[in-house]
């Protein structure tokens, strides 16, 4: 069943990364993928739901990929890490990336705040110890990874050189939190 599931939302990224949005419809997804509509309807219940089973993925994979980052290493060093592993999944994973960009309003908030909710224990005991700088929560994403987050929209627009910049918008993300 999982399988299944997997395979519906790849072919919805597929239609997404083709035609945008409004390219995922019930029947083109019943094309792509093989499977009927009912299959679908049982899986996500809609096409909404198959955008926000979609949003939830991706964001989950994200948030994977930058978590490793945060350990014991002096604050700062561990949010540059946390910036480059986020521009690198952005790298390896343009479609997703896309998506995520094109998508916010499917998120379901509830779980986009509990998937971050590591990140987010992590940064505030750090400013709490005074190691970085001291921002409300809801500033954290918006403020610090502002750099990532603009340069990341420029680059899947295809007029940003992402891999150049790198270590540039790393130390922009720092530069923000520096206590």
């Amino acid at each position: 069943m999982a399988d299944r599931r997997q395979s519906l939302l790849d072919a919805a990224l597929r239609l997404v990364e083709e035609g945008g949005l409004d390219a995922v419809t019930i029947a083109a997804l019943t094309e792509r993928s093989g499977m009927s509509n009912g299959s679908i309807y049982h899986h996500f219940g809609s096409r909404a739901g198959v955008f926000a089973q979609l949003y939830a993925d991706s964001y989950g994979r994200c948030v994977a990929a930058m978590t490793p980052a945060l350990d014991n290493r002096p604050a700062l060093a561990a949010v540059r890490d946390l910036a480059l592993r986020y521009l690198d999944w952005v790298t390896a994973n343009p479609s997703r990336a896309r998506f995520l960009y094109a998508a916010p309003d499917h998120a379901d908030p509830a779980a986009k705040q509990a998937e971050f909710a590591p990140v987010l224990t992590w940064f505030l005991a750090r400013m709490e110890t005074g190691e970085l700088r001291t921002v409300p929560p809801w500033a954290l994403e918006p403020v610090a990874m502002g750099p990532a987050h603009e340069s990341v929209r420029r680059f899947l627009l295809g007029v940003f050189d992402l891999a150049a910049a790198r270590d540039l918008v790393a130390d922009a993300v720092c530069a923000v939190l520096r206590p």
